[in-house]
């Protein structure tokens, strides 16, 4: 029983160690064959202990995630009731393939932090239309104000959970609903990592300047009255080019260097930069 125990601890960690490391040679090889400007105009060289340690901590991140996953069942919430504080309720939306469990420690940081209406959700299939998942998110949305008699909210989206959440204020009638939304690593006009999953539903719409992202770009980058801020790595091994993961019209483009894309959710930096932001007027 021990051996069997020990077997599927190795393969627990191995497996995302290897998604790790895959993603990182396509990462270097986009960064090596498809040039582009910093997002922010300039940037010192990458230092290669730094990104050593940033892939271990990436690859270390994903195993966390995944041994997480199933946790789903438990962490799932609606709100049935407003628990008395000072901020509005904030609402965690995950990225492609994820669900609510994604955000158990920014949840707990949050809730340490006095935010006590911290809900996170969870939207599934992953592979059918973006259009339909966003019309989830904007169900989640309508239900935590139902539910706390809260005028607004504000919306922390990791991965595609940030063109979700743009696509429910432009079109599903969350305009004016939503103060503020944070970004983690959101791929706003797609990611060419994309291109390597199956060409289908959400997968495909998220490729790099895809018809459907430039379609949610035209009139507004921020739609809905909502303020942005997008934190975002030159380092995140699933969103390529970085620039992607930033919005001209948003209020601020934060660069947390040396961060892959599941260590957004698990970054100390990270989760102060969100409770600051959530917590200025």
């Amino acid at each position: 029983m021990i051996w069997i125990l020990s077997l599927i601890l190795v393969v627990v960690i191995l497996i995302p160690t290897y998604v790790t490391l895959a993603f990182y040679l396509v990462w270097h090889y986009d960064r090596r064959n498809f040039q582009a400007p910093p997002a922010d105009g300039g940037r010192d060289p990458l230092r290669g202990t730094a990104v050593a340690r940033a892939i271990l901590a990436e690859a270390a991140s994903l195993t966390f995630l995944s041994g997480t996953y199933p946790l789903r069942l438990l962490h799932d919430a609606s709100p049935k009731r407003a628990r008395a504080c000072d901020h509005r309720p904030v609402i965690l939306v995950h990225g492609y393939g994820g669900n609510s469990a994604n955000f158990l420690w920014m949840q707990w940081r949050l809730r340490r932090q006095g935010f006590r209406n911290v809900y996170a959700v969870s939207y599934t299939p992953p592979h059918i239309n973006a259009r339909k998942l966003a019309a989830q998110v904007a169900r989640h949305v309508e239900n935590v104000l139902a539910r706390t008699g809260a005028e607004q909210v504000d919306l922390v989206c990791h991965s595609m959970g940030g063109p979700l959440t743009r696509y429910a204020l432009k079109n599903l009638g969350l305009a004016g609903k939503v103060n503020k939304v944070i970004t983690l690593g959101s791929p706003h006009y797609g990611t060419r990592i994309s291109s390597l999953f199956p060409a289908q539903g959400a997968a495909a719409q998220m490729r790099y300047r895809s018809p459907f992202l430039e379609e949610l770009a035209e009139g507004g980058q921020c739609p809905g009255e909502a303020r942005f801020y997008c934190l975002y790595s030159e380092l995140d091994n699933f969103v390529m080019p970085a620039s992607t993961a930033t919005l001209a019209d948003a209020e601020e483009n934060l660069h947390l260097p040396y961060l892959g894309h599941c260590a957004l959710l698990y970054s100390p930096r990270v989760a102060r930069a969100v409770c600051e932001r959530l917590k200025a007027d």
